[in-house]
């Protein structure tokens, strides 16, 4: 709302000289208000340029857009004197030169331009590089000051962010393979180190407990480590166990025996297992197993990894993705493998490489998939495309991660924003990952030449998910 200030300082002061010439000394005294405030504060849209190349690099072309800062909310803080939007605007957002509008009640309003108090008016383009000072004036005279603070996003919000914890105690030998796993508040890292399966966890990534012998009878498959509601499952000599603490186990309620343990759906809570041929369900005690299809021979044995997401079409829904590779044998498989099932289904369904579907996701060594931001994605190691080239053509290990937008049909890899750390590329150490509760991706790396004889841990998360 904005103020004729002239016109209003001249009318109070056509009433203060009518008041002073028509009353006497003994005439009672009128005490101007002291009440003032800035009720409402909102910035204009901010039109931007930005400069890009044609395709061919050579020529810079400038575009124009506009950032429509209006709509971001500022709250005031009448107490302790602040005015701020908690919505941060969009990362690179110039701040140097807004419009803004606002409410107040008093007498006028003032703002610090150039160490000096001046007028505000809704037509000043206003510098908010930095916090500014705005103060607002009552009839009285007196004054009430706020800081007004025009956030702006310092990093960008769909870039993902990658950190090496240096300060952790973890330590993966060599020659361990490994699998990760996280419950709420917890992660857990299961190693085969020799004959032993052991475990440690962290509640932070950082302190790790000191690696304890997991106390299964038989042969225990770490790869088949799985969580469902806070709980730990594993095979062991082809049975089902189940534990809190990744140290002590109990068996399963069931009679049953399964080849693999693959999947769980937090929303139907049940496990799904390989049985034979025959792929099943089970309740998470166990005492339950149903029949949810049929492994044929393109159902994944190897490198097996679990993704659970939401369908747009359907958000009371739950879409099971499971990506894997099979036996090397198979030479003519140039993609890895992808089953899926919705939690209204009755049966898992495979994912066939349609002939026009050039993007696969690609046979990565040791690969990995997990479900994140809504998408897929998909990474791992070397990889040699099947060719008549010599030599051929190799995917370099660790140089993009693959995203699915739908559900692990087609995966294209990342060039920008949401890309693996550099230091991951050309690397031959094995790894463990997982994505915990608060959106954070955990990669941890044994100990290598690569890694100069250390174990290291990233975690990564993509900005926004964190704002």
């Amino acid at each position: 709302m904005r103020k004729n200030s002239l016109y209003l300082l001249i009318g109070l002061l056509a009433i203060t000289f009518a008041f002073t010439s028509c009353l006497d000394s003994n005439t009672t005294e009128y005490e101007l208000t002291p009440d003032a405030a800035i009720t409402a504060f909102s910035v204009g849209d901010i039109t931007m340029t930005d400069t890009i190349k044609t395709k061919d690099g050579k020529k810079d072309s400038t575009i124009y857009y506009t950032v429509p800062a209006s709509s971001y909310k500022f709250s005031i803080d009448q107490q302790n004197g602040r005015i701020f939007n908690s919505d941060s605007l969009p990362v690179g957002t110039k701040v140097d030169k807004l419009t803004t509008s606002l409410s107040y009640y008093g007498y006028y309003v003032t703002y610090l331009k150039n160490d000096k108090d001046t007028l505000w008016t809704d037509t000043d383009s206003i510098d908010f590089t930095r916090p500014l000072t705005f103060k607002a004036y009552a009839l009285n005279g007196s004054i009430r000051q706020y800081q007004i603070e025009v956030r702006v996003h310092q990093q960008d919000p769909d870039s993902l962010q990658w950190t090496r914890l240096t300060d952790t105690n973890l330590s993966i030998p060599e020659n361990a393979v490994h699998k990760a796993v996280c419950t709420p508040g917890k992660l857990y890292i299961f190693a085969q180190r020799g004959e032993s399966l052991q475990v440690t966890s962290s509640a932070n990534g950082t302190s790790w407990s000191g690696w304890q012998t997991v106390s299964l009878p038989g042969t225990a498959d770490y790869t088949s480590v799985t969580t469902l509601d806070g709980q730990l499952y594993i095979l062991a000599d082809n049975k089902l166990y189940l534990s809190d603490d990744g140290v002590t186990w109990t068996a399963a309620n069931t009679e049953r025996t399964f080849d693999k343990l693959f999947a769980a759906s937090p929303k139907l809570g049940e496990l799904y297992a390989l049985s034979g041929n025959e792929l099943v369900s089970v309740s998470a005690d166990g005492t339950q197993v149903s029949a949810t299809g049929t492994a044929n021979t393109y159902f994944p044995t190897q490198n097996l990894s679990y993704a659970v997401t939401t369908p747009d079409s359907n958000t009371s829904l739950e879409r099971l993705v499971v990506v894997g590779t099979r036996d090397a044998s198979l030479a003519n498989d140039t993609t890895a493998t992808v089953w899926a099932k919705l939690s209204n289904e009755p049966a898992w369904s495979h994912y066939p490489q349609a002939t026009n579907n050039t993007y696969g996701c690609p046979k990565l060594k040791n690969l990995a998939a997990f479900a994140y931001d809504g998408k897929l994605y998909a990474f791992g190691g070397s990889y040699d495309i099947p060719s008549t080239q010599t030599p051929p053509v190799r995917l370099v290990p660790f140089q993009y991660l693959y995203e699915s937008m739908d559900g692990g049909i087609s995966w294209h890899p990342q060039t920008e924003k949401v890309m693996l750390p550099k230091e991951f590329l050309n690397r031959t150490a094995s790894f463990s990952y997982v994505v915990d509760e608060h959106n954070f991706i955990w990669v941890f790396w044994s100990q290598s030449a690569q890694t100069n004889g250390q174990t290291e841990v990233w975690r990564g998360r993509i900005n926004r998910l964190g704002f």
